[in-house]
This record gives C-alpha cells, sequence and structure tokens, in this order.
C-alpha cells in the first residue's frame, strides 16, 4: 500500500520527547505524522524528574497547568554516608525541579498535541527506511520512504521529507542508518519500586541518597503519596518483588520504613551510550535514540524533551523557506555536547556512588562535606542541571571569524566569565517572558533582535538602525526595543531595561540576536551592525530569494518503475546465441566474476556481466539504487544488445533484480539462475546484526568480517583481506547502504510465486547466510519448475572458491 505525502515530518516513537517534537512542529504550522508500535500509553512511572529548563518549554506549549495539577515541587535533596548526613543541596524556587512521572507528563503532552490538532497513530511499526542519501548530504526536493506495517498487518509504504526518531535506546531509525552506538552496560542491576510508605515519617519535597559499603538508595516522593525507591540489586537478584525492595530499603535505608501498596516493580541495567551522529541526511535522532546513561540526577527525560525543541524550530525554519538548510548542521555539535556531559557527569556520580573500598568512601565523604560547606552544589551544580547554564557554541565561517578575531569589549570579556550571559547561552528566563522572547503568547517561529540601552536610557537612533538593517528578514526575525515594552496600554516598568542591561552585562547601547529557543546568537554594538547583517544572511533566506528546500507535495512513485532510458556498462564474454546477463553481489561489480572467465563456453553463450549503478564502471551513475532499478537497467543494456530472450544469472543481491526482470518482461526471460540469491520475498538482518552490514557500506573491517562469515571462516586472510579491500573500490558508500536497504525490505513473492520458467538456486556447503534450507523455504516454494544445488567446498562466493565446477554446472543448466 502506498500513501500519498500528507505531511512534512514523520515521527517514529511517541513518548515525552516524540510528543514534544510533535507539538514543537505544529505550533510552527508544520505538517506532522506521530506513529508508536506500542498499543498505548505507559502506565508506570519510569522517568522522574521535570527540571526548569524543560518546565519552561512545557510553559511555552502551554502545559504549565497539567505541571502544577500534578507536580511535586522538590525543594531539598540530603545526601548520607553510612545513614549519617554529609551534604545537602538546597533547591531556590528558580532551580527547583518537580517530580512529575513520564506517564503523567506524557498526558500533559498528549493533551498539548490533541489541542494542536494532532493525533498519535498506535501499533505502527517502522520496518525500514529507504531514499536516504547515505553521503549526508540534503538535496532539494528528494524525500525518504518508509515502510511501516500497522496492527492488521498492512504493510504501507510512506514518503515523507523529512524523518525523527525518537524511538528510544533500541531504536530501529538508528539501526537503519546504521549509526553506532556507542558506550557500554554498567555490570550492576538496579531495583525500582513506586509504593506508599505506613505512616509515612519522610517530607514530602525532599529527596533522601542513601551511600553506603552495601549500596546505594534513594527515595524520591511522588504525586498521590508515592514514593520512588531506587537502589544497586545484588548480583544474584533477577527480578526484584517488593520484599526484596523492602529488604534493601531496611539495610541500606534510615529504618523504619514499611513499603506498602506497590505501584510497579521492576529491575533494569542502566547504559551509557552515545549515537555517533544525531542526523544522517533527512533523517534525525533524539531522546533516548540518541543518548542513554544513567538516572543519577533525573536528567534523561529532560535530555530528551530539549533535543526535540532545539531539532523542532531549526527544521521548523527550513520546512517554511525561512532558513537555509545548513541551519540543522548544529543539532549534532549542539545536543551531542549536552549528551556527553550529561553521560560524563551521570557516570561519575554513579560510579561514586558505587564506591566501597574505605579509600573511596572517604574521599567521597569528605568531597560531599567540602562542598556543603561551600554550597558549591547550591551555587554551581544545581543551576547546571536545571539547565540554566547550557552554552552552545558558535561556530563562524572564517569571515565571520575574522571579524570577532578583534573584538575584545569589555562587555563581551564579561560575558565570558559569566555562561549565562554570553553567546551561545539562554537569555535569563523571566527577562525573556517579560520581553515577550519566551512564553505561551510569544510568536514560536521568529529570531528576535532585542535592543538594549545605554545608560542614560538611549536606543532610539540604534534601534530604527536594527529595524532597518533587519528590514530583508522581517519574515524571520522581530525586533524588541527593551525601553520601549509595553504591556497593553501601559509602559512596563522603566527597570526592564536596566534589569536586561545588568543581567546580560552590558551598560551600552547594543542588540542580542536570539533563536526561538532563547539562545544567544549574537551580541553587539553599533559597530558591529555589518557583522549583524552577515550574520541574518548566513541564516536566513530573503524573501526575494527562491526556496530550494520547503515542504514536497509530490506523490509517492510507482514501486516498479518503468525501463530506464539509461544504459549501464557491462563486459561481454563469448558470441554464442545463447544470451545470458550476469548479476553481481553487494559486494563486488562485474570483476567479482573475472576467476570465472576462462572457464566459459564462449562458442555457446554470449555472457553480458553488467555493473548495477553505483558499481565498478557505473560507480559514479546516480540513481535510486534500488533492485528495482536494476531490473530496469537490465532490460535497457537487453535493449541495446538487441537481445529479445535471455537468461539471467543473479548472484546474491543480484538474484532479486533477475525475478524482477521476470515480472517486468516474463516472455524474454528463458531461465532463471540464483547465485546464493536474495529471494522475492526479502532478507531481512536481525536488528542485533545490523549494524555490522550498515556500517560496512564505509568501513572495511566490517566487509572483512562478512566476507569471513559468509565463506565459512574457510580462505584465508590474504584472500578475504584482497576481497575487502577490493569491494571497497567497486562500490561506494551511498549505494551500499540503499542496496542493503532495498533487498532486505522488499518483497514481491506473491507477485511471482508460480511462474514457470526453469529455475536453479545455487548454495555453496559453506555458506551460513544462505543456506539449503532457506532456498527450500523460498525459491522452490516460488517456483515449480525450480532446481537446487549445493556446490561443495564453495561458500558464498563459488565463481572464485571452485570456478569450473560452477561453470560446469550452470552450462548443463543452460543446455538442457
Amino acid at each position: 500500500m502506498f500513501t500519498e505525502n500528507d505531511c512534512d515530518v514523520l515521527i517514529v516513537g511517541a513518548g515525552p520527547t516524540g510528543l514534544t517534537a510533535a507539538c514543537e512542529l505544529l505550533r510552527r504550522g508544520v505538517r506532522v505524522r506521530l506513529i508508536d508500535q506500542a498499543p498505548g500509553a505507559s502506565v508506570h512511572s519510569k522517568a522522574m524528574l521535570v527540571w526548569p529548563r524543560t518546565l519552561d518549554i512545557l510553559e511555552d506549549l502551554g502545559l504549565a497547568d497539567g505541571v502544577d495539577k500534578y507536580a511535586v515541587k522538590l525543594r531539598q535533596m540530603t545526601y548520607y554516608s553510612e545513614k549519617r548526613p554529609v551534604s545537602r543541596m538546597r533547591m531556590t524556587e528558580d532551580l527547583a525541579p518537580f517530580c512529575l512521572p513520564q506517564r503523567l507528563t506524557e498526558e500533559i503532552l498528549t493533551d498539548g498535541l490533541a489541542g494542536l490538532g494532532g493525533t498519535i497513530e498506535r501499533e505502527v511499526r517502522l520496518l525500514a527506511l529507504h531514499g536516504v542519501d547515505f553521503s549526508g548530504a540534503i538535496t532539494p526536493g528528494r524525500n525518504v520512504t518508509a515502510t511501516l506495517e500497522h496492527a492488521d498487518g498492512t504493510v504501507e509504504r510512506f514518503t515523507v521529507p523529512w524523518v525523527i526518531g525518537a524511538d528510544g535506546a533500541t531504536s530501529v531509525v538508528r539501526n537503519q542508518l546504521g549509526i553506532a552506538y556507542e558506550g557500554a552496560t554498567y555490570e550492576n542491576r538496579f531495583l525500582i519500586t513506586d509504593a506508599k510508605v505506613a505512616d509515612n515519617p519522610l517530607d514530602p519535597d525532599e529527596v533522601h541518597y542513601y551511600q553506603s559499603r552495601l549500596g546505594v538508595l534513594a527515595i524520591v516522593p511522588q504525586p498521590y503519596g508515592l514514593y520512588r525507591f531506587f537502589t544497586n540489586a545484588p548480583a544474584e537478584l533477577d527480578d526484584g518483588t517488593l520484599e526484596d525492595m523492602q529488604r534493601l530499603v531496611d539495610l541500606r535505608g534510615p529504618g523504619g520504613l514499611k513499603l506498602v501498596d506497590p505501584d510497579w516493580v521492576t529491575t533494569f541495567r542502566v547504559h551509557r551510550r552515545r549515537a555517533a551522529s544525531f542526523q544522517l541526511s533527512r533523517v534525525f535522532l533524539a531522546g533516548d535514540a540518541a543518548h542513554a546513561h544513567s538516572p543519577m540526577g533525573g536528567q534523561g527525560l529532560n535530555t530528551g524533551i530539549q533535543d526535540a525543541q532545539n531539532l523542532a524550530w531549526k527544521l521548523a525554519s527550513v520546512i517554511r523557506g525561512d532558513a537555509r538548510p545548513a541551519l540543522l548542521d548544529s543539532y549534532t555539535p549542539e545536543r551531542a555536547a549536552v549528551a556527553d556531559a550529561v553521560v560524563r557527569d551521570t557516570d561519575l556520580q554513579t560510579r561514586a556512588a558505587m564506591w566501597s573500598r574505605n579509600s573511596q568512601v572517604a574521599l567521597r565523604d569528605v568531597t560531599m562535606r567540602t562542598l556543603d560547606r561551600t554550597r558549591t552544589l547550591d551555587r554551581y551544580y544545581l543551576p547546571i542541571a536545571a539547565g540554566r547554564r547550557w552554552v552552545y557554541d558558535t561556530p563562524q565561517d572564517d569571515q565571520g571569524a575574522k571579524g570577532r578575531a578583534g573584538r575584545t569589549s569589555w562587555c563581551s570579556m564579561k560575558s565570558t566569565l559569566r555562561r549565562h550571559a554570553r553567546e551561545g547561552a539562554a537569555l535569563p528566563r523571566q527577562l525573556a517572558v517579560d520581553l515577550g522572547v519566551a512564553g505561551p503568547s510569544a510568536d514560536p517561529g521568529l529570531h528576535t533582535l532585542v535592543v538594549l540601552p545605554d545608560a542614560r536610557g538611549g536606543t532610539r537612533d540604534l534601534a530604527e538602525a536594527v529595524r532597518h538593517l533587519a528590514a530583508p528578514w522581517r519574515a524571520q526575525v522581530r525586533v524588541v526595543d527593551a525601553a520601549a515594552v509595553r504591556t497593553g496600554t501601559r509602559r512596563r516598568k522603566p527597570a526592564l531595561a536596566d534589569r536586561a542591561a545588568r543581567e546580560l552585562h552590558c551598560k551600552r547601547a547594543g542588540f542580542h540576536l536570539v533563536r526561538p529557543d532563547g539562545h544567544i546568537v549574537l551580541h553587539g554594538h553599533r559597530e558591529e551592525l555589518d557583522e549583524l547583517h552577515q550574520m541574518l544572511d548566513r541564516l536566513f533566506i530573503r524573501r526575494d530569494e527562491p526556496i530550494v528546500d520547503s515542504r514536497t507535495d509530490s506523490p509517492v512513485e510507482e514501486d516498479m518503475s518503468a525501463p530506464s532510458q539509461y544504459v549501464p556498462p557491462a563486459h561481454i564474454v563469448g558470441d554464442g546465441t545463447h544470451k545470458v546477463i550476469v548479476l553481481h553481489s553487494l559486494f563486488g561489480g562485474h570483476e567479482s566474476f573475472r576467476t570465472w572467465w576462462p572457464y566459459l563456453d564462449g562458442t555457446r553463450y554470449s555472457y553480458a556481466f553488467m555493473d548495477a549503478r553505483g558499481f565498478g564502471k557505473a560507480l559514479d551513475a546516480a540513481g535510486t539504487y534500488s533492485t528495482d532499478e536494476i531490473a530496469s537497467d537490465v532490460l535497457s543494456l537487453a535493449d541495446s544488445l538487441g537481445w529479445q530472450e535471455f537468461s539471467l544469472i543473479g548472484h546474491s543481491l543480484g538474484g532479486q533484480p533477475i525475478q524482477q526482470v521476470l515480472l517486468k518482461a516474463p516472455h524474454r526471460v528463458r531461465k532463471l539462475i540464483g547465485l546464493s540469491p536474495v529471494p522475492a520475498s526479502g532478507m531481512p538482518i536481525p536488528d542485533s546484526d545490523f549494524p555490522l552490514f550498515a556500517e560496512a557500506a564505509h568501513k572495511v573491517e566490517n566487509r572483512r568480517i562478512i566476507i569471513d562469515l559468509t565463506t565459512g571462516n574457510k580462505l584465508t586472510p590474504t584472500w578475504v583481506d584482497a576481497w575487502a579491500e577490493a569491494s571497497m573500490k567497486q562500490v561506494g558508500p551511498v549505494a551500499f547502504r540503499s542496496y542493503l536497504d532495498s533487498f532486505r525490505t522488499t518483497d514481491f513473492s506473491a507477485r511471482i510465486t508460480g511462474a514457470d520458467v526453469p529455475a536453479l538456486a545455487v548454495v555453496g556447503e559453506n555458506d551460513p547466510a544462505v543456506t539449503p534450507d532457506a532456498m527450500n523455504e523460498t525459491w522452490m516454494k516460488h517456483y515449480p519448475n525450480a532446481e537446487l544445488a549445493v556446490i561443495g567446498n564453495s561458500g558464498h562466493y563459488p565463481m572464485v572458491e571452485t570456478p569450473v565446477a560452477l561453470a560446469t554446472l550452470l552450462e548443463n543448466f543452460l543446455a538442457k
């Protein structure tokens, strides 16, 4: 089933990250389709803490009332060592986190989604992505095709310009892209219990964090009188129970706590991982699909929601034609830097919490007491955890860098010392709301130029100059004169401009260019107006420029395209009357058959060894790089050679397009021969194995592993290395990856089954990838007149491993 493109972005995964991305895009006028393979939302609490930066995002979405309705505000966190308090972190009003279990966060976001006209399509599973440009380029007008499976078994192919993978740590989207998920898994298991406490002595707004040689125990208050108990599980404990947690709480906690009415008990492992990249061409990763880390510090849900906001405003700007696609290049470096810091910090906390040696415990206790006395946690750690101190790098091109090199103004030096006021940092939240830059009533699609007065209050001339300069981009940028901001008909307090100058550490008349997410892009004064003009020109598209990458409303192409006018290159062996077209595997072009050529009978047969697009002599040929395209090119080659009838031989990858040729032109095909062929039903690769194959597109080591595996580990390392190196030269990464996606997800078996063409399937006895059993379940069932042959002492490459035996077998079949 094909569906026409009726949205701009497909979001895979309807957890907090996917829901936030959908809401942020919808409120910016971007059409969204949100799918999730689960039948319903999770009923468990899962992630717990929501920090102020995430609360800002929910407030901007108009969802603050939902947070106030459910959440518990946490005002203190106390650390204990061997049950004695060693440190206390006091949460100020503007930095305190809320305890809002994930199921409630999702409920709030789902209500917001509905209010914006969005829905969640449940029990829809992503099977594959096609058309991804694995060079990483964003080509104007190009789409991605998602193969989706519905609950009733219906398979849909849906074409869309952009895809966001928010589908968790086991992300199908990430596996489809072949992006490595680098890191490790902690050895320890952890046990979580959400339960009430009988005759509860605990304060409802304080987190207790017990560390001892026996393990770690965290106690966090939740809504509805529940508490989260989190501890490392003993090595022998696989599936914990309430009784297990009660025993550990008695052992590690304050004593006297009786757990009752459990809501959730689970045992799990903790990971510290990050995807190598958060973007490949038109496909993005966010949330746990991009990074995973210890729950220490409660940052996981927050980092995902902030990923979604960062990506959504940028993607919306590009889709609407406001910004250049290069804006999207900043997503990975900005959010990966945050993910790296969170993974690093939570890893340190997790390891320190698990220390058990006397020297380690003593060091930890001394450190915590010192931090408590100096209020370091309150003054430095807490603002970072709250998301108030994240600073994005602001890379410049050469021209911009030269312009900035000589800028050493006093305010720029001061802001460098104060991370919360420098370029790349966010405007102070309340200031941003008061200036109309943030909040539910602010326009979410615009950048803002905030103009500040000098110490005497003068801004009129500078504000007018900035307005005039920004006029070509008035659809993308608004100008706010801090000295003239009004609410209704009343002027705001005169102190607002003074407060802005004080909080931004600049008393001179100047400007701040602020992104839709509140982060400062550029700060300058009258002498930097040229630099501001250059920045606006780099970021935005003028309305008189052609928009080269906006919405794409073209319908999906048909599955089986018509024969193209392109004629592929081919190497001809022999001049006999029986014509044979030969197709190669994924690991080499026509040259992979060279060893075989001397043993072929050129007096009876004419063999055309074709290069598919992206291989060998067609290495630079553009195309969709699909098996169906290969089939169309086979017909073009046959026409150019004047061959009306011919037999077909397909090795591995080539085994599928020879069958598609039969579908397109059954009257022209005399016989089919598959050498370890991909069947008409495709060849799915388990998710656990897929990164090995996907990364083989650009890693020779992966190709070595696969070649060695498919030849039964029986050939010399010298031959395996040579074949892998030759393969890297014969096919580029884009074509490799595209054909991989094509043959593993394409299934036309229902259309081919019953064809009466004479067919032969050949497999090597040492090939674990394509076995006789696999052929009996596919090839032999599809073709009533099929034969199956097993070549001894051969793996996946019989034309190299046993060329004489293969030539004899195949020509005997062709001669029948």
